[in-house]
């Protein structure tokens, strides 16, 4: 199997989600030089054929674009997950680069604004993703690329556990939606376990979704089927409430790291399958 693998090219971001998980140790982001050699190594690898570009907000890291090219001249399948409220800014998005990327995915937790707020899901000025600019990322993206897939990232917390976020799905044609619980998290004196959802809350909600994207992904538990690189070039255990290093693909064979994490073969294959 080839497998699909995250990059998290940073941790800048101009939010601050209290449920995020992409806590890192450095603040430090690699060079393009430094991306460019993990990229080999995947390649090298023979295991990894997709990359996904997550952060932080990826396209903060001030060599985004020359690192998403490297990566589609490389021949890799490409994704990125975003929070959309930069990707409207040119110089941070070229327009031209939705047309190397097969998913676009934007992370969504509601579309009201007090919610938004309260999850942390805004910048500095508490401005959020609104519904119209939502819109219109979706519409620029598929006007370069029309092949492009939108995917939808929704975190279940005790906060918008009780949203209706139908009209998204219903109104932009959304392809896959991916419906994630909380995974609860504590590093370096960080921790979301104020935000934990009842497994009621969210059996609701994915319930109450279900029918709004060809396809819905409901993730109950993403524990080791995540396939994820920090903005150090390390690959991560995510096994229990803190992240082990496994090993750094800067130094390594990604073959050799890979081989001694604990890798949940039969969740992965499941999150997959489309």
């Amino acid at each position: 199997m080839a497998y699909k693998i995250n990059l998290h090219i940073t941790q800048k971001c101009n939010y601050a989600c209290k449920y995020c998980f992409a806590h890192f140790d450095s603040d430090n982001d690699l060079t393009l030089a430094e991306w460019k050699h993990i990229i080999d190594n995947l390649k090298t690898s023979g295991l990894v054929n997709a990359i996904n570009f997550a952060g932080g907000e990826p396209v903060l890291h001030k060599d985004f674009s020359a690192i998403v090219n490297y990566a589609y001249d490389q021949g890799f399948k490409l994704s990125i997950i975003t929070n959309g409220s930069l990707m409207l800014n040119p110089k941070l998005m070229p327009p031209e680069l939705f047309g190397k990327f097969e998913t676009l995915g934007i992370s969504v937790d509601s579309i009201n604004p007090q919610t938004l707020v309260a999850l942390g899901a805004c910048n500095r000025s508490h401005e959020v993703l609104i519904y119209e600019k939502l819109s219109q990322l979706i519409t620029l993206a598929r006007s370069v690329n029309p092949d492009i897939k939108i995917k939808l990232n929704t975190v279940i917390t005790n906060l918008n556990a009780n949203e209706d976020l139908t009209v998204i799905g219903k109104e932009f044609g959304i392809d896959r939606w991916k419906m994630l619980r909380m995974k609860l998290f504590a590093h370096e004196g960080n921790s979301n376990a104020a935000l934990v959802p009842s497994q009621a809350d969210f059996d609701g909600f994915v319930a109450r979704h279900y029918e709004v994207s060809e396809d819905v992904v409901p993730e109950n538990d993403l524990t080791r089927s995540y396939i994820m690189v920090d903005n150090q070039g390390q690959l991560l255990d995510d096994e229990g409430e803190d992240y082990k290093v496994v090993g750094s693909l800067l130094i390594e064979n990604f073959t050799e790291v890979f081989g001694r994490y604990a890798f949940d073969e039969n969740t992965y294959a499941s999150r997959y399958v489309a």
